[in-house]
């Protein structure tokens, strides 16, 4: 098989796991306090892998996206403004309807509860420019949620994102400068790497310019510009990224920072790359293109219903009094997650097909 063709199955198998993990990263049901804080086993595993493992979804996602949008090595004004328009339909297009349909749901409920939910303002409060706040930073809305994110908060990931990618000029510039300074020198191009890791610990705190959507996004683009597949560079790589995030885990445990914290979620998604790189080559991992493409709509919807379930928790209607027992709500309350987004687009795609094609941002 061909490293392109190799490359595209990688991501495209990638695009359901990594959603799932995004999943389990709002679901750290630990954060209640209660029971779920404090039963042996459950909790800290809970924590660990919401806090810790899940998040590095993010990155793998940015990384991809960084690649896709460079992949062809050319950049110039005419090919910038081409890429954006594409992005207007699978990005924003999208990130616009959904926060829509959100908010139109969220008004609904206020209507009946007198306070609107995720926004946590009072409806008869609410203004027609904090609606529009709402699509940007519900944050900003006065008495408000202190959420840093768009009504439809997943898409706080979509947001940052067409942000960097209307800046990849700079990225571009940023990134042929960084070819040019460590050339052909492994270890040069490594400590420049690293020093450009440390140097993003001072990123100012600015919504919208999120550091780890620009260093990823830029880390990907760096194969795109360059034309190289990332999974023949990474794949020679794949034991001592264990062995090394095995390291930093272990450090970053003892002596926690941002640079270890980043040097992670690097190292890890260097090993992620691999790994899956050698099943889905040895076909261990089949690509099923039915999760595949169903991955955006579960990111979309996924807190419509998580939402819910997260509020019946916190409500103290569901307790578990055994680790096991916490365990199996973790999992199956992603699972059922799962299970609903998955039918519900099944059955958009069959029945509403330019509704979904609208709402998939052109996606399949």
């Amino acid at each position: 098989m061909r490293p392109t063709d190799l490359q595209s199955k990688v991501i495209a198998f990638l695009r359901f796991p990594l959603i799932v993990l995004v999943l389990f990263s709002h679901c750290n049901y630990t954060t209640m306090g209660g029971e779920w804080a404090s039963l042996p086993y459950a909790s800290k595993f809970i924590d660990v892998f919401s806090q810790r493992i899940a998040p590095i979804a993010n990155p793998f996602f940015f990384f991809i996206s960084g690649y896709l949008f460079f992949k062809t090595g050319l950049f110039s004004a005419d090919v910038y403004i081409k890429k954006l328009i594409r992005r207007f339909q699978s990005l924003l297009v999208p990130y616009v309807l959904w926060n829509f349909l959100y908010l139109l749901l969220a008004i609904i409920i206020g209507l009946f509860t007198s306070k609107v939910p995720i926004l946590q303002v009072a409806i008869d409060k609410m203004t027609f420019i904090d609606g529009l706040k709402s699509f940007w930073n519900i944050a900003l809305i006065d008495d408000g949620s202190s959420i840093t994110g768009p009504i439809a908060v997943q898409f706080w990931f979509i947001r940052d994102l067409m942000v960097a990618m209307v800046f990849s000029p700079v990225i571009y510039l940023a990134i042929k400068g960084f070819i040019f300074l460590s050339g052909r020198r492994p270890l040069v191009r490594y400590l420049l790497f690293a020093a450009v890791i440390f140097a993003f610990g001072y990123w100012p705190d600015v919504v919208g310019f999120n550091p780890d959507c620009w260093l990823f996004f830029a880390y990907g683009a760096y194969y795109g510009i360059r034309r190289k597949e990332f999974i023949v560079a990474m794949l020679p790589y794949a034991l001592p990224a264990f062995i090394l995030l095995l390291a930093v885990i272990g450090i970053e445990h003892w002596a926690p920072c941002e640079f270890i914290y980043r040097m992670e979620y690097v190292v890890g998604l260097v090993f992620g790359m691999s790994l899956t790189t050698m099943m889905v080559r040895a076909g261990t991992w089949y690509v099923n293109m039915t999760l595949s493409n169903g991955a955006f709509f579960i990111f979309a919807y996924h807190y419509l219903v998580l939402g819910f379930v997260v509020q019946l928790f916190s409500s103290g209607m569901i307790v578990p009094h055994t680790w096991w027992l916490a365990m199996l709500i973790y999992i199956l309350s992603v699972a059922l997650v799962v299970a609903l987004g998955l039918v519900f687009y099944w059955l958009m795609r069959t029945r509403m097909p330019f509704t979904t094609y609208i709402l998939m941002g052109g996606r399949r």
